[in-house]
This record gives structure tokens, C-alpha cells and sequence, in this order.
């Protein structure tokens, strides 16, 4: 498929500009999910304001470095490795991750009332989503496939 605008000629083909920007996209979402793991691991207590959480208890911390913070270390190691020539059908394992944080968060606005920042993050979300759904199914799946 070609998209032309005057004199610029934009292909849209597999293995060109667009497959590298959306291997950038998902490399730095990895990066940032990363971080937050690496945040909630370290300093849990640095990260509640972020996210809106109290440990209200030593035994509350280990929720946030084992929970929280495995949840984005997960999401980090197969979004990174998804991003890989070859290894996009790994992107499933974090869109089903954020797919389940997504429903809770649906729960918490039917129970709790909508606010500004469950409307952030939900869009965060869905985006993350439709990026990550959109990478799995364009970049080749197969090694051959990313070598062809």
C-alpha cells in the first residue's frame, strides 16, 4: 500500500519505516514499564503518589513490589521481547495483562464513581492496547518471516 502526497512517497509495506517506528514505540513502552517495576520494587513507597496506593503495612509494601511490581516487570519482558524481528505474537501476553487491568478498572468506575484520573488511565490503557494489538498483528510472528 502507498500513500503519495505531492512529491513525498510513503510505502507502507512490512518491514519498512512504520514496523521500525512501532519496534521504537513498543521499545520505549517497555522501557517505561520497566521502570515502573523497577520503582515499585525499590521504592514502593516513592511510587504510591503516582499511582495512587498506601502501603499501610510492612506486609502492604511486599503487595506493591510483588504485585504491582511484577505485574510491569511481566508486562516489560514480553513487550521488549515482543518488539523483537520474529517474536511479535509474545505481544499477546501484555495486551491480555493490560486487557485484565482494563476490566478492573471498568469495575472500580461502576462501583466507585468516574473520576479525572480513572478516565488517564483508562485511555493509558486502551491505547496501550490498540498499540500493542496493532504490533502483534503487523510485525511477522515468524523469524522467516522477519528475514524475508
Amino acid at each position: 500500500m502507498a500513500i503519495e502526497h505531492k512529491n513525498t512517497k510513503i510505502i507502507i509495506e512490512k518491514g519498512t519505516i512504520l514496523d521500525k517506528v512501532l519496534r521504537v514505540i513498543l521499545t520505549l513502552m517497555g522501557i517505561v514499564a520497566l521502570l515502573g517495576s523497577v520503582g515499585f520494587m525499590l521504592d514502593p513507597a516513592g511510587m504510591e503518589a503516582d499511582f495512587a496506593v498506601v502501603a499501610s503495612r510492612t506486609d502492604g509494601l511486599g503487595t506493591l513490589r510483588g504485585d504491582l511490581g511484577g505485574m510491569f516487570l511481566t508486562a516489560a519482558i514480553f513487550i521488549l521481547y515482543g518488539s523483537r524481528p520474529g517474536k511479535s505474537a509474545w505481544l499477546i501476553v501484555p495486551t491480555v495483562l493490560l486487557f485484565a487491568v482494563l476490566f478492573g478498572r471498568g469495575i472500580h468506575i461502576v462501583l466507585d464513581g468516574l473520576t479525572q484520573p480513572a478516565i488517564r488511565s483508562t485511555l493509558i490503557e486502551i491505547v496501550s492496547i490498540v498499540i500493542l494489538e496493532f504490533a502483534r498483528r503487523r510485525l511477522p510472528a515468524l523469524e522467516k518471516e522477519a528475514n524475508a
